[in-house]
């Protein structure tokens, strides 16, 4: 059954996987077990929308923040495990660029500058990166020179699980830090979406 949230060449690598003469990418065949694991993540990144934190946090705009931390999260573990599965690895920028670039991430990058203009997001990353590759990158973005998109959701997952950010820590209002938190994610999904779709006959 065809589901709006899965990628959407799913349900066409299942029907082929069925037919004893279908002529199948080994790339895929031969990864199913985490094709399936990365089907259900990706559904599962691209289908959540909020956090529900109940009463407690009520006028507050902690449940949006973390809401948006929480996304970011989702898709990126879902981007790490495509990565792999294609042959890609996700902490090798110049990989990762030639994918993404494909999907004009360039643009994105500039709504990104856009929303903070005054770097307030790349300058909180690069003071609490413990990782300095990760560090360097975002100290080369205030500079100017772009970066990945994912290399944004990687540095935020990153940070937040060591318990460093937290609801208002970036120094970005609250509604811009959901709207980066909702394009780097629909681009992350998307460019999964896309190239998966490419690559089933």
């Amino acid at each position: 059954m065809s589901n709006s949230r899965s990628p959407k060449a799913w349900s066409r690598l299942i029907s082929l996987t069925r037919e004893s003469n279908s002529i199948v990418p080994e790339v895929l065949v031969g990864n199913f077990g985490q094709l399936a694991k990365w089907s259900a993540r990706f559904r599962l990144a691209k289908s959540f929308k909020a956090l529900d934190l109940g009463n407690a946090y009520s006028g507050s705009d902690t449940p949006r923040l973390y809401s948006a931390i929480t996304r970011i999260f989702l898709v990126y573990s879902a981007f790490e495990i495509y990565c792999y599965i294609i042959g890609l690895n996700p902490s090798n920028e110049s990989q990762i660029k030639l994918l993404q670039d494909s999907y004009s991430q360039q643009e994105i990058i500039k709504i990104i500058r856009d929303l903070d203009t005054e770097n307030a997001l790349p300058t909180f990353l690069a003071q609490h990166l413990t990782n300095r590759h990760l560090k360097q990158m975002m100290c080369d973005f205030r500079e100017g020179r772009d970066v990945n998109v994912s290399c944004f959701a990687r540095c935020i997952r990153h940070v937040f699980a060591h318990g460093i950010l937290t609801a208002n820590s970036t120094g970005l209002s609250p509604k811009r830090f959901d709207r980066v938190s909702q394009i780097i994610s629909d681009f992350l999904l998307n460019c999964m979406d896309e190239d998966f779709d490419k690559r089933v006959p």
